[in-house]
């Protein structure tokens, strides 16, 4: 397990107002950054002392269940989750097509070291 879960999210512009409110509530700290991409919104999220804490892995467990309760009330509402987590050392996870599963496991897994 990592110390620290930093990485980000590429999401829709459309989408990023019901996202945000889920990130804030379980990382310490949330910015948007500038995004390449026309109307898509990157969001960084970086979570401090996940490793070092005892609750640490509950957070990311949390988180993952947030991302997913988020991705299902979109496909509630007929929409798709098109977000995209990225992190260096690690495969892009797509949200539109990952398990609740894969969720988990990518935002537990520790990246490579280079």
């Amino acid at each position: 397990m990592i110390d620290d879960l930093s990485f980000s999210v590429n999401v829709p512009a459309d989408q990023i107002e019901t996202l945000l409110p889920i990130l804030r509530d379980v990382a310490a700290d949330v910015q948007i950054a500038p995004s390449k991409e026309l109307d898509w919104q990157t969001v960084v999220v970086i979570m401090e002392g996940v490793g070092k804490v005892a609750g640490g892995i509950t957070a990311v467990m949390i988180l993952a269940e947030k991302l997913n309760a988020w991705r299902k009330a979109l496909r509630q509402q007929g929409r798709t989750p098109e977000g995209r987590l990225k992190r260096p050392g690690q495969p892009t996870l797509d949200l539109a097509t990952a398990t609740d599963q894969e969720v988990l496991e990518w935002l537990i897994a520790t990246p490579p070291v280079k």
